[in-house]
């Protein structure tokens, strides 16, 4: 069995690796990333439209474009790696995989911010 903090190395690695290729092969400019299934089928914006410009953006610095691309991955990305960045470290100090407790409210009103938020941008 791998050890939790195997598991945890290798996902931080993956997720770095990740960052260096979208770092180095912006969306804008290569075009073999995926393509947005629902945007494909309905020609609205879900809300993970953009997220992977605006990461990339994000990458290089340009806040303000990312914004553009995605304002909701622009926000909620800090507290997602927060909590998994805590995750991470429980792992390498515990060798044991545990999320902060996350109180069941903030995913009521994270995922009804998020439905806002594909509605929204598809009427303005």
């Amino acid at each position: 069995m791998i050890s939790a903090r195997v598991s945890a190395n290798a996902i931080i690695a993956a997720g770095v690796a990740a960052a260096a290729l979208l770092y180095k092969f912006s969306p804008q400019e290569y075009s073999f990333y995926p393509r947005c299934p629902v945007y494909a089928l309905t020609h609205h914006l879900c809300p993970g439209c953009g997220a992977t410009r605006a990461v990339a953006e994000l990458l290089h610095g340009h806040l303000a474009a990312a914004l553009q691309f995605n304002a909701a991955v622009v926000v909620l990305l800090p507290l997602l790696l927060c909590y998994f960045a805590r995750m991470y470290f429980t792992a390498i100090r515990e060798n044991r995989v545990d999320g902060p407790p996350v109180p069941r409210w903030s995913w009521q009103v994270a995922l009804a911010a998020v439905a806002l938020f594909a509605v929204a941008r598809n009427f303005a």
